[in-house]
C-alpha cells in the first residue's frame, strides 16, 4: 500500500460526509481497475478507460501518472491540459508535495508497495488548493486513489519483470557454449533474487555414469566439474554415481547444504522411458523462497531440460566421430562447425582396417545375424577406442571395415605427427585384434581352415577434402587418397600392415626410437582396379 500521507491531511479528524466520499470513491476506483485486470487489458487501455472516471471522482481537471509500461520502461499518461508545462517533468521533480501552476495547484504522491516504488501521481486542480482545509481535502481523494492503483501497477510491474527475466534467462541459454549460457542465466536469475548457492548436477550423454557439475555462489560460478572441483561434491558423486540426480535421493541436498539454509531441489526431468538429466539445487539464508521464485526456477528447470536435450543431442552427434575430451574442446567455442568442421583440404593420415577372411567366418562360422553383428561391434568399438587414444576420426565403417583419419578436427600438428599417429594405431589394432581372439574364436578359425583372428591395415598419407557432410551432417573425407588407402588395405594378407611411399618417407625424420625401429619390405609396385597410378607401398614386417 502507499506510505501514509503526513500531516496535516491525517492530523485533521474526518467528517462522516468525508468519510463516505472516500469509501465511494475507493470502492468505484477498485471496481474500474478490477475490470480492467478481467479485461486483461493494458496500461494504455486502463488509463484511458479510467482516467475520466478519476477526474469525476476526485473533482480533479487533469491527471497524470508516471510508471513503468509493460517493457519496463519508464512512461507517463495524461489527461488534461499542464501547459506550458511537461507532466512528466513536474512529477519527476516534484514526486511528493503541491505548488501553484498558474492559477492552479498540482498535488502529487508517490506510488509505492511495501518500500517498492512503482511511480507518481499527480493531480491538477483549479484555483488554489495549496492551504489547509483545502489541501487535506484534496491530498485524501488523492491517497485514496493512490491506494488502488499502486497495488494494480505493481501486479503489472511484477508480471513484467518476471516474463523479462524469462525472456533473458531463455536468451542466455540459447548460448551456443552450454556453460558459458548457464552461467549468464544463474547470474541474471541471482540480480534478481540474491541467491546465495545455486548447483547444477547433470549426466554426461556420452559416457555413462558420468556426472558434471556447477556449483554458484551469489550467482557467480564458484566450482566445476573440470578443473575447479568441489571436494564434498566429488565425494558423493564418487559415493553414490548417477542416483545422486535420482527424484528420491536427499544426497546432492545434504552434501551441499549446511543445517541452517532453506533449500528447493527442482529435478530437470528427461523423456518418460529415460532416468532423469540432472538436479537443480538452490538455497537461502532466509526463510525459504516464495512464488515469484519458485516460479521462476520451474521456468528455467524446463527452460533448461530443453536446453540439455539440445545440448546433448549435439554431443551424442559429435561423439560419433570424435572422443569426449575432444567433444568438450569443441563445444567451448560457439563457432566450433564453421571453425573446424567446415570442409577443408589437408594432408592427413588415413588408415582402413578390415578383418582377414571375415565372409568365410560369417558364412562358415558364426552361425545368426545377431551373432555376426555383436562381434563387429565388440572388436570396432575397441579399434575406435584405438583411434581416438592416437588422436585420430572415426570416419566410418564399410561392411567390417574401419576408417580412421589423423590430423581433423584442429589440424595442429604436422605431416609428420599425423603419419606416426596414424602407425601407432595401425600397430595397436593389429595387437588389439590378435588379443580380441577368445579360444572359442581360435576353435572356429581352426574349423574353417583360417590361420587365426587377423586384420589387414592400410596406412597413407594424402590431401583429403575432409568435415562435415551430407543431410547428417557425418564427418568423413573425400579424394583419390581415400581410394588408394582402401585398395591398399584390400592387398593386405594374413596380419599385414601395408604403408604407402609418402608415409614411409615422412617417417625418416621421427625420432620415437620405436617407429625408427620398424622394419619393411622393398617398395612395391601394385596396379590396381580405378586407380590410374600404381599404388607404391611397403609391407611393414610383422613386430617380435
Amino acid at each position: 500500500m502507499s506510505d501514509p500521507v503526513p500531516d496535516p491531511v491525517l492530523s485533521l479528524s474526518l467528517s462522516h460526509a468525508e468519510l463516505v466520499t472516500l469509501r465511494d470513491l475507493s470502492l468505484e476506483v477498485d471496481a474500474l481497475l478490477e475490470e480492467s485486470l478481467r479485461s486483461r487489458e493494458s496500461l494504455q487501455q486502463t488509463f484511458t478507460r479510467c482516467f475520466p472516471d478519476f477526474l469525476r471522482l476526485t473533482g480533479a481537471k487533469a491527471i497524470a501518472l508516471t510508471t513503468q509500461n509493460e517493457e519496463l520502461l519508464e512512461q507517463t499518461w495524461t489527461l488534461g491540459t499542464f501547459a506550458p508545462a511537461d507532466p512528466a517533468t513536474l512529477l519527476r521533480d516534484l514526486p511528493f508535495g503541491h505548488l501553484r501552476l498558474g492559477v492552479d495547484s498540482l498535488v502529487t504522491q508517490p506510488l509505492d508497495v511495501a518500500g517498492t516504488p512503482v511511480g507518481t501521481l499527480g493531480l491538477l486542480f483549479d484555483g488554489d488548493v495549496t492551504e489547509a482545509p483545502a489541501l487535506v481535502a484534496v491530498n485524501r481523494r488523492l491517497h485514496a486513489l493512490a491506494e488502488q492503483l499502486d497495488t494494480v501497477l505493481v501486479t503489472v510491474q511484477t508480471a513484467a519483470e518476471k516474463h523479462h527475466l524469462i525472456l533473458s534467462v531463455s536468451q542466455l541459454l540459447a548460448n551456443p557454449v552450454f556453460e558459458a549460457g548457464m552461467d549468464g542465466a544463474v547470474q541474471a536469475l541471482a540480480e534478481r533474487l540474491k541467491l546465495p548457492g545455486f548447483v547444477l548436477v547433470y549426466r554426461d550423454a556420452v559416457r555413462a555414469g558420468v556426472l558434471h557439475y556447477r556449483v554458484y555462489e551469489q550467482g557467480r560460478l564458484a566450482y566445476e566439474s573440470g578443473s575447479r572441483k568441489y571436494p564434498a561434491l566429488e565425494r558423493a558423486i564418487s559415493r553414490h554415481g548417477v542416483t545422486l540426480i535420482a527424484r528420491d535421493n536427499d544426497q546432492l541436498r545434504q552434501a551441499l547444504v549446511g543445517p541452517h539454509h532453506t533449500t528447493e531441489a527442482l529435478l530437470i526431468a528427461g523423456s518418460a522411458r529415460q532416468p532423469p538429466m540432472g538436479k537443480i539445487l538452490v538455497w537461502s539464508d532466509r526463510e525459504g523462497f516464495g512464488a515469484y521464485a519458485l516460479d521462476l526456477f520451474r521456468v528455467l528447470a524446463s527452460t533448461l531440460a530443453q536446453r540439455l536435450v539440445d545440448y546433448n543431442r549435439e554431443r551424442i552427434h559429435l561423439s560419433q566421430f570424435f572422443p569426449a575430451d575432444l567433444v568438450d574442446e569443441l563445444l567451448k567455442d560457439p563457432e566450433y562447425e564453421e571453425r573446424y568442421l567446415a570442409p577443408r583440404d589437408e594432408e592427413v593420415g588415413i588408415l582402413f582396417a578390415d578383418i582377414n577372411s571375415f565372409t568365410r567366418l560369417c558364412e562358415r562360422g558364426l552361425e545368426s545375424p545377431r551373432e555376426i553383428g555383436q562381434f563387429v561391434d565388440r572388436w570396432s568399438n575397441g579399434v575406435v577406442d584405438i583411434l581416438w587414444k592416437h588422436g585420430g576420426v572415426f570416419d566410418k565403417m564399410v561392411g567390417d571395415c574401419v576408417i580412421g583419419l589423423f590430423g581433423p578436427p584442429f589440424f595442429q600438428s604436422g605431416r609428420l605427427a599425423r603419419a606416426e599417429a596414424a602407425v601407432r594405431a595401425a600397430l595397436e589394432i593389429q595387437d588389439f585384434t590378435v588379443r580380441f581372439q577368445t579360444p572359442e574364436m581360435m576353435r572356429l578359425c581352426q574349423s574353417i581352415d583360417v590361420p587365426g583372428l587377423g586384420v589387414a591395415v592400410g596406412v597413407n598419407l594424402a590431401h583429403t577434402f575432409c568435415g562435415l557432410f551430407g543431410p547428417n551432417r557425418q564427418y568423413t573425407g573425400f579424394s583419390s587418397g581415400m581410394n588408394q588407402t582402401a585398395r591398399l588395405q584390400s592387398l593386405g594378407h594374413f596380419r599385414e600392415t601395408l604403408l604407402m611411399e609418402s608415409v614411409r618417407e615422412a617417417l625418416k625424420d621421427s625420432e620415437d626410437a620405436a617407429l625408427r625401429a620398424l622394419r619393411y619390405g622393398t617398395l612395391t609396385e601394385t596396379p590396381v582396379k580405378n586407380v590410374a597410378q600404381p599404388l607404391r607401398h611397403f609391407l611393414l614386417a610383422p613386430q617380435a
